[in-house]
């Protein structure tokens, strides 16, 4: 009789277990997390540029990538990007083999991504390759071709960067999709490779998640005339080491050029020439004209991020000048005086989601200080005389930087993810 229950209890046992599985078998199959975003057909007026998304760091067959130039660039144009640029390491040989250029309606070009003894520094936008040596023969280098200089993987553990007080350089790489997926929750690790056959989207979600090290080292990298860019980077190989003979093509280019893109806002539309388009784009990254988003979830739409003084708009990379003449009046860049009422700087942020499906949230950070956030909504914020501070025994006004960003948290049901980050805007203004 006993034993007769044991069978009985270790088929039911059995079949519990089956269905579990099958349950979370179909549950992963099917996972989807995806924003949905409001249409909008009245002409936003903080969105004055024309935007482009674009696909930045990844390496091909003439580095240590598994993928041939020619398909990446075919994959890119699938996946609707607008501009691409690959960085393979320590050459710039795609650009010498006449690939650069434009396929459709995608803006190809190539940028190196360059060993240094503090680490690896990404060069884009510049001319002829850059052999791999000292920091500041690199970097000046770079300078010399017009190009831009981002730190790579800054907390990466493979290859981390070593000197945090280095100087000129412009930009950071602050989401780094191979830093991602090292510096991710160890328990996650085993679900990522495990699930990524069934539903490789579940698999990748687990890398949108906030690199708190690198954005608190581009909180303190802001200095006044040296904003440094954030931008995303996919870093992408698909050439994992099994063996010593054998590799796998994992992940896979085109599920890793979905997940997190750079957006840049340019001043007029792309010309269709490849150096001027190439050199616009160039210079929207080096000036912070830009922000960055994890884009598996969906492409940002309506995203705006501006600042108002004196009647002048300005966004990301800016830099707000609220001089002090005379008996306190304040003028404006050019000098001329400003009426006390429009004194102040009202800071914009929006979005179009739909908080009804997503609910979401705009958070300001000053200086890399959260002071202000606002729910479903767009964000208005006025930076008011009286927030400034007193200088104690300083007869004189002392004008000083604090650097403005927003963040923008979204929900799905408990899950919340930290969705876009933008740039800098500086707000270079007195102390009384």
């Amino acid at each position: 009789m006993n034993f007769a229950v044991f069978i009985v209890s270790s088929r039911l046992f059995l079949l519990a277990a089956i269905i579990l599985l099958l349950f979370i078998y179909f549950r992963i199959k099917f996972f989807k997390l995806k924003i949905h975003f409001i249409n909008f057909k009245e002409k936003n007026v903080f969105r004055t540029r024309r935007e482009l998304n674009g696909i930045i760091h990844f390496h091909s067959t003439y580095s240590d990538g598994s993928g041939k130039m020619e398909t990446l660039i075919e994959t890119a144009k699938k996946l609707k990007a607008d501009f691409l640029v690959s960085s393979d390491h320590n050459t710039l040989k795609p650009k010498s083999d006449g690939l650069e250029g434009y396929y459709g309606g995608l803006l190809y070009f190539a940028g190196e991504e360059i060993n240094t003894e503090f680490g690896h520094l990404l060069a884009v936008g510049i001319k002829s390759g850059i052999k791999r040596g000292k920091y500041k023969d690199v970097l000046s280098d770079i300078k010399k071709q017009n190009g831009i200089s981002v730190i790579c993987h800054p907390y990466n553990w493979w290859t981390p960067w070593k000197n945090f007080g280095v100087k000129g350089y412009d930009g950071i790489e602050i989401i780094n999709l191979d830093s991602q997926w090292r510096g991710m929750n160890p328990l996650y690790i085993p679900a990522v490779i495990l699930t990524y056959g069934i539903n490789p989207f579940y698999a990748l979600h687990f890398l949108a998640h906030k690199p708190k090290k690198t954005i608190k080292f581009w909180d303190s990298a802001q200095k006044h005339k040296s904003m440094k860019t954030g931008i995303a980077s996919i870093d992408a190989h698909s050439n994992v080491k099994i063996t010593k003979k054998r590799r796998i093509k994992f992940p896979k280019y085109e599920e890793l050029f979905s997940v997190a893109r750079t957006h840049v806002f340019l001043s007029d539309k792309p010309s269709g020439n490849l150096e001027k388009d190439k050199k616009s784009v160039t210079e929207a990254l080096r000036d912070g004209k830009c922000y960055f988003s994890f884009d598996l979830f969906g492409m940002p739409e309506g995203f705006y991020f501006n600042a108002l003084y004196a009647g002048k708009y300005y966004l990301s990379g800016d830099t707000v000048n609220i001089a002090v003449s005379g008996a306190g009046k304040n003028t404006d860049d050019a000098g001329k005086n400003i009426d006390k009422k429009d004194k102040n700087v009202i800071i914009y942020a929006g979005i179009n989601i739909n908080p009804k499906k997503n609910p979401f949230f705009i958070n300001l950070f000053r200086n890399g200080e959260k002071i202000f956030h606002s729910k479903n909504a767009g964000l208005i914020y006025e930076i008011r005389a009286a927030e400034s501070k007193t200088v104690s025994g300083s007869k004189e006004n002392i004008a000083v930087p604090s650097f403005y960003r927003v963040e923008i948290d979204l929900y799905f049901g408990r899950k919340k993810i930290t969705y876009l980050y933008s740039n800098n805007i500086e707000i270079y203004a007195p102390i009384n």
